[in-house]
């Protein structure tokens, strides 16, 4: 419910590792700004990718069911 920690991410065209961050598995919740974004179960892309939608813009103050705290990277378009 966009409370708790924080992590801005503005790097585009490369995996972001979220453990890099201590960020790993533990999004709950995210805002996505003006490029779209694709969130990964594992490092570097690999695993399943996150459903719900993070096109530009898209905002979602809880994850989709079974999607809390699995997050563990991020692709920026």
């Amino acid at each position: 419910s966009f409370g708790g920690s924080v992590l801005q991410l503005s790097t585009r065209g490369v995996y972001l590792n979220l453990s890099t961050y201590g960020f790993d598995n533990v999004t709950s919740s995210y805002k996505v700004g003006a490029c779209d974004s694709e969130f990964y179960t594992g490092a570097s892309g690999s695993g399943l990718a996150y459903p719900g939608d993070t096109s530009a813009g898209a905002q979602a103050a809880t994850m989709v069911f079974g999607w809390t705290n699995t997050v563990s990277s991020v692709y920026i378009s």
